[in-house]
């Protein structure tokens, strides 16, 4: 947020090629775009039936259509691969069935039904079934497939013909598959299969992806996915050189990610290492294509589309099947000191190299060591660690976390933990770091005032020392907090007294604070608190506030007394405090 799936013979671009005069392949149903033009996408759904096909979706009414009903399309890059890989499904035999490792794991395919041996630095995330489709599984009956154990799918929402002008359609089958799947409770990402050769072109393929999935944001969960793939003459991007191919996912991963979605690219390991500079990519999740049970790449993936030939109750013939590594729950590993390498590590230069009000990035030196390295975050001091990416290699030093919670000043504590691989495949743990902490980043200060004479603890929680008490009523700006082992907030201020300065933490519990927020929706701004007051002005929604105060109306209604700047001018007032996100 992607189906590189196999390398397509150089052969089959030359037969598809040499069966079309024109020397490109384009559908005569669709019309094309030349490069640089707009392109409105026809609504092949058919838009006025979509509700009624949306009610059907997934239900068994004896009319469904079937895979081997649809048109033949060969400008149509999903399509294309398909063939090739019917051609090739009698050389996709499963390796044969190892385990290398104690730390290695393995898990049945309940669609190949297959056993696969996942990488032992993967090997203690939650592991989660899922499949991928398109318009060419037709008509899907996602009751059975979620009865069938799929956990997650992603859906083609269009795709850029193989035609040589640029092109761009919509997946015909998308919006029947997104509302299927979502009816399910199945969660869902998206994918787009580029074709295209400049920045522009990848550009114009993230904005065409946000149009069609605009009314489908509170359903995608998973990443946005860039699935490029040139892997024959066929395709009009075939011959893109490797920092141009790289440069096209960035522009359009960017537009994705600015719009909200996680934005994730796709490959076998042959195209992934001839096509994509992978080391500069590291802040960019990977799914990767690699039809067998035990996949040998060394990068870093996030998912491993393991087949395309499996079989899936609900869905007539094949179907992508993939594995999720999914890093929920998964905590440090409570390794045995005879799984230490105690001459491993410690990784040393742990540092926060860059953060904003939503993500932090800590960087570190490179441990020559490592086969590669474990990032792990507490959501306070001395709290448990949770696993958040295991990075493949030892050259990448850098970690941006965007699941920090949108704030000012939030504190976070990481620890990297680097591993070894020897040549069995034997996984061993190296020295943890040292604790970073690190914070979101500070546009405001903010103030507190003690309801109580506090003690000023060294880390947030009452079982850290007391560094001294300040009196109740005291007022002091404060610019970072956290949680502690309990979730209760607490925040970090610096207190003088008699000339000597004491830093530490307060207890959220015990005292008043100036919190900080945005409005939810465009709200009037009235002189007092209450509806009787007379109104100022209209805050507009995603306003910036601060609140200084809170009051209760004789009705019941809470208001929040709040400042804000609007073109450099400031207003203070009071609105409900129900339309007022803390952040």
């Amino acid at each position: 947020m992607i189906k590189q799936k196999r390398v397509l013979a150089g052969a089959l671009g030359c037969l598809l090629l040499c069966s079309h005069p024109a020397g490109y392949l384009i559908s005569g149903t669709q019309p094309v775009q030349a490069a640089g033009q707009s392109v409105k996408l026809e609504n092949t759904g058919k838009q006025e039936n979509l509700a009624a096909e949306n009610e059907t979706a997934g239900q068994d009414n004896g009319q469904a259509v079937l895979p081997q009903d649809l048109e033949a399309d060969y400008n149509d890059p999903d399509y294309v691969k398909m063939q090739f890989q019917k051609e090739d499904e009698g050389r996709q035999a499963a390796e044969p069935f190892a385990i290398n490792s104690v730390e290695a794991r393995t898990t049945k395919s309940p669609y190949t039904g297959l056993v696969y041996t996942h990488a032992p630095q993967l090997s203690d995330c939650v592991i989660i079934d899922g499949i991928d489709v398109s318009k060419w599984q037709a008509d899907i009956n996602w009751k059975k497939v979620k009865a069938a154990g799929v956990k997650f799918v992603f859906i083609r929402c269009g795709y850029t013909a193989l035609s040589k002008q640029f092109a761009m359609y919509e997946d015909e089958y998308f919006r029947k598959n997104i509302q299927g799947a979502y009816d399910q409770g199945i969660q869902i990402g998206v994918y787009f299969f580029s074709n295209s050769i400049t920045t522009s072109e990848a550009k114009q393929e993230a904005r065409k992806t946000l149009e069609l999935i605009e009314d489908y944001e509170d359903m995608i969960t998973l990443p946005v996915v860039y699935d490029f793939e040139a892997f024959s003459s066929a395709y009009r991007a075939y011959g893109l050189s490797k920092a141009q191919v790289t440069k096209n996912m960035k522009a359009y991963s960017d537009i994705i990610q600015d719009a909200g979605y996680t934005p994730m690219y796709y490959g076998s390991p042959s195209f992934l290492n001839s096509s994509f500079d992978v080391p500069s990519l590291s802040e960019y999740d990977c799914w990767l294509a690699n039809y067998t049970t035990k996949t040998t790449y060394t990068g870093d993936y996030t998912y491993w589309q393991y087949s395309s030939s499996g079989q899936v109750d609900g869905i007539e013939g094949n179907t992508d099947c993939n594995f999720y590594y999914s890093f929920d729950g998964v905590s440090e590993p409570d390794t045995a000191p005879d799984d230490i390498v105690e001459d491993l590590g410690p990784v040393t230069g742990l540092a926060m190299e860059d953060h904003d009000t939503d993500f932090i990035t800590i960087t570190w030196d490179q441990l020559e060591e490592a086969s590669g390295y474990k990032v792990y975050r507490s959501k306070s001091y001395g709290g448990t660690y949770k696993q958040m990416k295991v990075i493949n290699g030892n050259e990448v030093t850098e970690f941006t976390d965007a699941s920090v919670v949108e704030s000012e000043g939030r504190q976070y504590f990481y620890k990297v933990v680097p591993f070894v691989l020897d040549e069995d495949n034997n996984l061993s743990y190296g020295v943890e770091s040292d604790i970073l902490t690190a914070y979101t980043k500070r546009l405001h200060t903010f103030r507190l005032k003690t309801n109580t004479n506090l003690n000023l603890r060294e880390h947030a929680g009452t079982e850290y020392a007391s560094a001294g008490v300040v009196p109740a009523g005291t007022g002091l700006p404060f610019y970072k907090f956290t949680l502690s082992n309990d979730e209760k907030k607490w925040y970090k201020v610096t207190y003088t007294k008699n000339g000597k300065s004491y830093t530490g933490y307060l207890s959220g519990s015990y005292v008043t604070v100036y919190t900080y927020g945005k409005t939810t929706k465009k709200v009037n701004m009235r002189s007092g608190a209450g509806l009787s007051y007379k109104i100022q002005r209209a805050v507009p929604q995603g306003t910036k506030i601060t609140v200084v105060a809170n009051k209760t109306d004789a009705s019941g209604i809470k208001w929040s007394q709040i400042k804000y700047t609007l073109n450099g001018k400031g207003y203070t007032g009071y609105i409900p405090k129900k339309y007022i996100q803390q952040i």
